[in-house]
């Protein structure tokens, strides 16, 4: 079963498909499922469950919080994680959220963690092959999370919906959200997909800038 576990709605500032066109999207490509995880907002997550199960997907409730050093993936919340905080207290608030915490594209700047933070902190896993990243970015962050013998995962990190299902989760089988957790979790969770192009490449930071400018230079 193949899940595309980072997908940015409408409710991002930087998204342009609404849940409704992603899940259709996921369905159309022959996904088993996806997770919304958008910047410090979780609504269009939340409403893409019943629309999920209506098309007969998994749904992952998931947002991606801003921390104060970078970007940290939710995955199995319900409700949204403060942003600002530092890493540990981040990882803390999602946990009691009954969610795990995952180094969101640790080597990309400037809303990676980076590699030190990443494997200094106590992350259920590591996302490794996100479809906004170059090869060798991707490529660092599979070797972190080899040498630390953390558990795994991969999304498309999509903003529009031609990006979606470029990267995603492999898992054995899965009936609903915990399954996915739970298998991310305890390392039977697999990376599969590709890294992004050196065309895809300029036009991400071309599309970066003029969305920072848009946002007044504000980081998301």
């Amino acid at each position: 079963m193949n899940l595309d576990m980072h997908i940015h709605s409408t409710f991002s500032r930087d998204g342009t498909a609404s849940p409704k066109e992603i899940a259709a999207r996921c369905k159309e490509l022959g996904l088993d499922g996806f997770a919304i995880s958008d910047h410090n907002a979780i609504q269009g997550s939340l409403d893409s469950v019943s629309i999920g199960r209506e098309l007969g997907l998994i749904v992952v409730k998931a947002v991606e919080v801003s921390t104060a050093r970078g970007h940290v993936l939710a995955y199995g919340v319900h409700e949204l994680i403060p942003r600002g905080l530092t890493i540990p207290e981040t990882i803390e608030k999602i946990h009691a959220a009954g969610g795990i915490a995952v180094a969101a594209h640790p080597v990309r700047f400037p809303s990676g963690i980076g590699l030190d933070a990443a494997s200094q902190h106590k992350f259920d896993a590591i996302e490794v092959l996100n479809g906004g990243n170059s090869r060798r970015s991707n490529r660092l962050a599979r070797r972190l999370a080899d040498q630390l013998g953390s558990p795994v995962t991969a999304g498309s990190d999509a903003h529009r919906i031609d990006e979606i299902g470029k990267c995603f989760v492999e898992v054995d089988s899965a009936s609903g959200e915990d399954d996915v957790v739970q298998a991310i979790s305890r390392s039977l969770a697999r990376a599969g997909g590709r890294s992004r192009s050196m065309r895809e490449g300029i036009v991400y930071s071309l599309e970066t800038l003029i969305e920072s400018a848009r946002g007044g230079f504000k980081r998301i």
